[in-house]
């Protein structure tokens, strides 16, 4: 008996993001990670780390226009969050903590702290914008995260 390969789960979303909009996103995630039966722990996780991204076409994409992609494969449990934006500036990572005062500055190291691996992309032409991504997996094995960069 051959074991059928399950397609992969793909949700995308364009927006203008505003200030509201991570509470509307996260529920997004939460509806689709319970559809997906990925674990909740897991969805939480995955929340927080597209907020922070979409915190940061907020403060720093003219516009503020971007898509939001998840992307689970049911197979390894893994689930990937993409989210694209027009914006020509590359997100920096702190090189230390911030100032425990200061009200930004942590977002890439939240997202390092919940997922496997991300990572940046810029598009294969050579055009204007980037794709941040993050992927994190729903089993109880994890990885180092770290940073894949390919600007």
């Amino acid at each position: 008996m051959n074991k059928q390969t399950e397609q992969p789960h793909v949700y995308t979303l364009r927006l203008t993001v505003g200030t509201h909009s991570a509470r509307h996103v996260r529920r997004i995630v939460h509806r689709l990670c319970a559809d997906w039966t990925v674990p909740p722990d897991t969805a939480d996780d995955l929340a927080l780390g597209v907020t922070e991204l979409l915190s940061n076409v907020v403060r720093h994409v003219p516009g503020a226009r971007a898509e939001v992609r998840l992307l689970h494969d049911a197979e390894t449990g893994h689930v990937r969050v993409e989210v694209t934006d027009g914006g020509p500036q590359l997100p920096q990572t702190a090189p230390a903590l911030p100032d425990p005062c200061a009200e930004d500055g942590r977002g890439l190291a939240i997202v390092a702290a919940v997922a496997v691996k991300w990572g940046v992309q810029r598009p294969d032409a050579g055009g204007e914008g980037k794709t941040v991504w993050f992927e994190c997996r729903s089993s109880a094995v994890t990885e180092p995260s770290g940073c894949q960069s390919t600007a």
